[in-house]
């Protein structure tokens, strides 16, 4: 009887580790890459590359424009861009340069959610593929937008996402310029106060971008900026059980961080897609065109 109770608390005292190493398991298969791809026999190949542009390289003109130059050099299949800033005045760069510049991709699909005379400011898709039934996906925000569209690749067809869901609007007047408690203080409760907002519109924008994921005909890929990490209600409602996350699938041990400025190196900027698509490859490029790193997907069926 001494030695059955023995065993049971002995149990009772492991479960407490036990739960510790699983949930640190989970938080690892989340946030570190660990798939082998296995696509030797699948013949077709789409490669696909998300970019938060930051205003498109703020603005350059395309002969000098990294961002673009850096497009050009790439040569992906299929090109999804957020915060495309192009504007009216020939100073800056304009839509008609920006389309010339990279003719190499015959369909294109602006989204634009700031529309004046000034500039347009929004989400953009270059492919080689033609690209059918354009929709822009509905929800509030000020200056952030998602959109999908069918790109039709040989016989098959594939529901493409571009997103660019609410931004956390943090800025210089957010960090404060000394260490001062008081200054520490309200520093801490501003950017506490912007990112709780931002975090509740993002998941609302989540559930209404899952709904129009599960109505999709086809195998979908969920590309763009989040502005949140894989253990975000955002990016755990888009992903859901259904989609894989093709950098995590594509190697082993690698952390992904897609953002530079201001932060310590987190990935918010993903390639989702059905399992009936077979991620073989990713790769972050570190480039400093913009405040976010491009990230490139071959996708494999």
């Amino acid at each position: 009887m001494a030695k059955t109770k023995h065993k049971h608390s002995l149990l009772w005292r492991l479960v407490p580790s036990i739960l510790v190493l699983a949930a640190l398991a989970w938080l690892c298969s989340l946030f570190i890459s660990h798939g082998a791809p296995k696509v030797d026999g699948y013949p077709n190949r789409l490669s696909v590359l998300t970019y938060n542009t930051h205003q498109m390289g703020q603005y350059a003109k395309a002969h000098e424009n990294r961002v673009i130059r850096y497009l050009q050099r790439q040569d992906a299949d299929v090109v999804c861009l957020q915060e495309v800033d192009v504007y009216k005045n020939e100073k800056y760069l304009t839509l008609p340069e920006l389309k010339k510049a990279l003719n190499k991709y015959p369909y294109t699909y602006f989204d634009f959610k700031i529309y004046n005379k000034r500039h347009q400011y929004g989400i953009a898709v270059f492919s080689k593929y033609p690209l059918l039934n354009k929709t822009t996906v509905r929800y509030t925000s000020r200056g952030n937008i998602s959109d999908y569209c069918d790109v039709a690749v040989g016989k098959d067809t594939f529901r493409l996402f571009n997103n660019h869901l609410e931004s956390n609007r943090l800025d210089a007047q957010d960090f404060p310029d000394t260490i001062a408690t008081e200054s520490l203080k309200a520093s801490a409760h501003r950017i506490s106060d912007k990112l709780e907002s931002a975090r509740a519109i993002r998941r609302e924008q989540a559930r209404i971008i899952r709904q129009e994921i599960e109505k999709s005909p086809y195998p979908v890929i969920v590309a763009g900026d989040f502005n949140d990490i894989p253990l975000s209600y955002a990016y755990l409602k888009m992903r859901s059980t259904d989609l894989q996350d093709a950098f995590l699938k594509t190697s082993f041990g690698r952390w992904g961080a897609t953002i530079s400025k201001r932060h310590l190196g987190v990935r918010i900027d993903y390639i989702l897609c059905s399992k009936s698509l077979h991620p073989a490859s990713t790769h972050i490029d570190r480039i400093n065109c913009s405040d976010h790193y491009p990230m490139t997907s071959v996708l494999a069926w």
